[in-house]
């Protein structure tokens, strides 16, 4: 009895490790794809353009800079949304935060852009707030 319990524990053990990297990589692909399809939304643009308008910011970064990973969106109150872009210029890093409300149209209007660096995590510069 003993020796039939052992394939079996072994193909439960195949079969789970399996199903879990099929679950990871199912989990990282979805990451992946929503900040595309955020990258691609209007509301993005827009704060990006105003970030990117900013001269004192890109010049304390440094140019070139790429944008990397952007947190997704979480509901803040009256239909403002919050995501973060990390940011990497030739000088420092840093963390862009975007606010922005949605409309009853489905519009969105940006209300606050900031940015905090990493060489001074303590201090924010304010981008743009309505």
């Amino acid at each position: 009895m003993h020796s039939n319990t052992v394939p079996y524990a072994k193909i439960t053990a195949g079969l789970s490790a399996f199903i879990g990297c099929g679950i990871l990589t199912t989990e990282i692909y979805m990451h992946y794809y929503m900040q595309q399809k955020i990258r691609e939304t209007v509301t993005y643009k827009k704060a990006l353009s105003i970030f990117y308008n900013h001269e004192d910011a890109i010049k304390y970064l440094g140019k070139p800079i790429k944008e990397g990973k952007i947190t997704l969106p979480v509901n803040k109150t009256n239909n403002i949304k919050t995501f973060n872009v990390n940011v990497k210029g030739a000088n420092t890093k840093g963390k862009l935060h975007l606010e922005y409300q949605v409309h009853p149209d489905h519009q969105t209007e940006i209300k606050k852009v900031e940015i905090k660096f990493n060489d001074t995590p303590d201090k924010t510069l304010l981008i743009h707030e309505i």
